[in-house]
Parts: structure tokens; C-alpha cells; sequence
């Protein structure tokens, strides 16, 4: 019989962090329930042993709570999903989230925020609801802890943003010294702070399992996938700049002043923090569903000139539509 401390409920749970959170905390030994919105989420999370809990999490938490008896809660706010891509509403999504959890006496309340929270530009639209949610969450009286993550290894791969993971390719927005993590990282710490809920009383742990540049991730999955990689920016830096201003300003603020999340002091909370070699052996996939390790079927080889100014077309022209997706 599960034991009620066990019980936990993630919301976002069939998301890009939320997913591999349940699938960290369940090879935990949680009983781990899930918010999702259809039945097809439901299948999702059914399937990693999730006992799914059908209902919009932005204003619906205290009907899961409820049906799932949790007093446990791991939430995540999503400002361009949910929130529309407005920090206002995030900010709302992470009030109701915080309501719930006190209405309920939920005993441990964790919320997925983001490394150095406050210090993040105010260009940088998608993360200005994180420090008011954790402000929030401090007010409150509730007993809570933090998690701070930083860029996730998963934008390797994120056709939803016109960056699939190809064979013998690497991508991505920036190609300086970036902080990444896993986001079954992301649950794994979850785990250690819910195992431990004194010892994380009010306190944040910020989640990195390694600082590296585009041409070291490159070589790791050179070395997962057995065949050679060319890497490069997703899209121009001007197109970057132009189009995709607050994760342009992201990408600065890594470079300078840089964050404060530390790998080693992350790995002494969680020992097994994987690097991008890690990763890539653990989300084992390109986009088009061939795995990474043991694939022995050659990348396509094509016109490199052709490729590179496809490339730059597609990126110009992705960029355009996630502009008008975003305003």
C-alpha cells in the first residue's frame, strides 16, 4: 500500500518538463498523478505508470488535488501554451496553482521556476511571471521549496520550434557556453526535495548538469550516435535578434553576466545529473522516431551548399511564423 507522503501531483504533466518529471519521480517508487486536458493525454500517462487526472490545470487544480487525495504538488506554469504568451496570465495560472495547494493543505508544495529568477533582463518575456510566482509562493504561508532549471538539453530537439534533431546535425540558438540540464533532472531533484522536505524547507535548488558550448554537445552526440555531426546556429543571430527577442536576450544573458547554477553543486544533490553525452543515450531519438544508440543507417548526404541555403530559408521563414504566432 502506498503510503499518503508518496502521493504527488504534477500538473502540465504530459508538457516537455512535466513528462519526464512523472517518469523521474515514478522510477522514484511516487505514486505519481498527473493533470491533463483529454483523454489522449490520459493514454500518455498511463503508459509510464501516471495515474492521469483529466482537467485544465490553470484553473482546475483544486478537482485534481481532490480526485487524486495528493497532498503533494509539483506545478509548472507555461506563459506560451497556456498563458498565450502573456506574463500576466502565467503569473494568474501560478496564483490558482499556490490557492489551491493552501485551500487543500497540501504539506509540500514545489514550483518549477527558473535559475536566478530575478536577475533575468525584462526583455526576456517568458520568464518575467517566475519571480512573482515564487514571490507569491513565499507569501503564502505554505510550505514549499523551489527548483531553478536552466536551458534544457530537450531544445536539441524541439521540432515545435523548427528545431528537429537529424542525424548527423546539431542545432541551436546559441553557440557560447550555455548551462543545460535534463528535465528528468528536473524530476529527479523533485524527488530529493520531496524525499527531504525539512532539509528543503523555503530553499531553491538550481538544476544544471553541465556548462558547454554547441561544438561539445556536437562531439557527444558524435560519440552516442557513431556518425560524424555538423553543428550551427538554428537561425541567423540577426534573425535571432529580430524575431526572437526574448530568447535573443536569453542567449545574452548567458554570455554575460552568466547565471549562478553550478553542475557540481547540483551533482552533490543529484549524483547521476546527466551531460549532454547522457542525455543523448537517454532521450535516444531523432525527430523522424530512428533511435540515436546502435543506428548503424548512414545520415543522408545531399549538396552541402543546397542544404545551407534551405537551412537559412527555413530558419528566416520559421522565424517569421513564430513572430506572428507570438504578437
Amino acid at each position: 500500500m502506498v503510503a499518503e507522503k508518496d502521493v504527488i501531483l504534477v500538473t502540465c504533466a504530459t508538457g516537455k518538463a512535466g513528462f519526464e518529471c512523472c517518469k523521474a519521480l515514478v522510477d522514484d517508487g511516487f505514486d505519481v498523478y498527473g493533470c491533463t486536458r483529454n483523454a489522449a493525454g490520459g493514454k500518455k500517462l498511463a503508459a509510464i505508470n501516471v495515474k492521469p487526472v483529466v482537467c485544465n490545470y490553470t484553473c482546475e487544480i483544486p478537482k485534481a488535488l481532490a480526485e487524486s487525495g495528493a497532498k503533494r504538488l509539483l506545478f509548472i506554469t507555461d506563459f506560451f501554451r497556456a498563458a498565450k504568451n502573456k506574463a500576466e496570465v502565467e503569473f494568474e495560472h501560478g496564483k490558482h496553482a499556490v490557492d489551491a495547494a493552501k485551500a487543500a493543505g497540501v504539506v509540500h508544495t514545489i514550483f518549477i521556476s527558473v535559475n536566478d529568477a530575478d536577475k533575468w533582463p525584462a526583455e526576456c518575456d517568458h520568464l518575467l511571471a517566475k519571480p512573482r510566482v515564487e514571490a507569491y509562493l513565499k507569501a503564502s504561508g505554505i510550505r514549499y521549496s523551489l527548483l531553478g532549471p536552466v536551458a534544457f538539453f530537450e531544445n536539441f530537439d524541439d521540432s515545435a520550434n523548427f528545431n528537429p534533431l537529424t542525424k548527423g546535425k546539431l542545432y541551436f540558438l546559441d553557440e557560447g557556453t550555455v548551462p543545460f540540464c535534463a528535465t528528468y533532472d528536473i524530476g529527479r531533484a523533485a524527488a530529493v526535495q520531496f524525499k527531504s522536505p525539512e532539509r528543503w524547507l523555503g530553499k531553491k535548488l538550481d538544476v544544471c548538469g553541465q556548462l558547454a558550448d554547441l561544438q561539445t554537445c556536437a562531439a557527444a552526440l558524435e560519440k552516442v550516435g557513431g556518425f560524424p555531426v555538423k553543428s550551427g546556429l538554428a537561425m541567423p543571430i540577426w534573425a535571432r535578434r529580430l524575431f526572437l527577442r526574448d530568447l535573443h536576450y536569453m542567449c545574452l544573458h548567458y554570455m554575460s553576466p552568466g547565471v549562478s547554477a553550478s553542475p557540481s553543486e547540483f551533482k552533490k544533490h543529484v549524483p547521476g545529473a546527466m551531460d549532454a553525452e547522457a542525455w543523448f543515450r537517454h532521450h535516444n531519438r531523432y525527430a523522424n522516431g530512428e533511435p540515436i544508440v546502435g543506428n548503424t543507417t548512414p545520415p543522408s548526404k545531399g549538396n552541402m551548399s543546397a542544404t545551407i541555403g534551405i537551412a537559412l530559408a527555413v530558419a528566416v521563414a520559421s522565424s517569421l511564423v513564430y513572430y506572428v504566432n507570438r504578437h
